[in-house]
């Protein structure tokens, strides 16, 4: 799901034709996934199923925070049944930090010579934060500086120049603009406030 809409992307940008909707709607795909690598999560809302070793008393999901956990099931063989259903009270989550907490020790004994699967705990889950103000506006500065770029190369015919004349005219790009580096200071300084910190 993207993190905000064409209009109000184009409402930000100043854009008031729909010449470029194609262009900016490609562009919006590539912010999605930037902020998405960027951040270490999918910031806007959605359904995720994600897994994990069952040898961990705690489940650290990538999205968050929690709207619901749907379920949670446990299967040191992987086939993840509906009979495998772990029941709510056998764990705690914390939404806003994406943690589920077994109450009772790791997911799945420490048994030696015992067949399973790495993967052993599934957890399907929802997140249906509403994207703040703040990374609407990183968002719309992002697709704005990859949209000036594509402008400048098409008006540069797809040449490395730093000026053309056009009659009277003399248009000049920056050698930066030219590269499509670096990315605005805004777009990052708001982006670090929401990205997920290493462990």
């Amino acid at each position: 799901m993207a993190l905000d809409t064409l209009a109000n992307v184009k409402a930000r940008l100043g854009i008031a034709t729909s010449d470029d909707d194609a262009l900016l709607d490609l562009l919006r795909d590539s912010a999605d996934a930037f902020v998405a690598g960027y951040a270490g999560r999918d910031l806007a809302a959605g359904t995720f199923t994600e897994y994990f070793p069952g040898d961990v008393q705690t489940a650290v999901v990538r999205n968050f925070p929690i709207a619901t956990v749907t379920s949670v099931k446990v299967d040191r063989l992987g086939g993840f049944g509906a009979e495998t259903t772990l029941d709510p009270d056998a764990y705690v989550v914390d939404s806003a930090r994406g943690r589920i907490y077994c109450r009772h020790g790791p997911f799945v004994g420490r048994q030696a010579c015992v067949e399973r699967s790495p993967i052993a705990v599934q957890v399907v889950y929802t997140t249906t934060a509403a994207v703040p103000a703040d990374l609407k506006e990183a968002y719309a500065l992002l697709v704005g500086h990859w949209y000036r770029h594509v402008k400048t190369i098409v008006a540069a015919q797809y040449q490395n120049v730093t000026q053309q004349t056009f009659g009277d005219a003399t248009a000049i790009f920056s050698k930066e603009q030219i590269a499509g580096l670096p990315l605005p200071h805004d777009v990052t300084r708001i982006l670090d406030l929401y990205r997920t910190p290493t462990l």
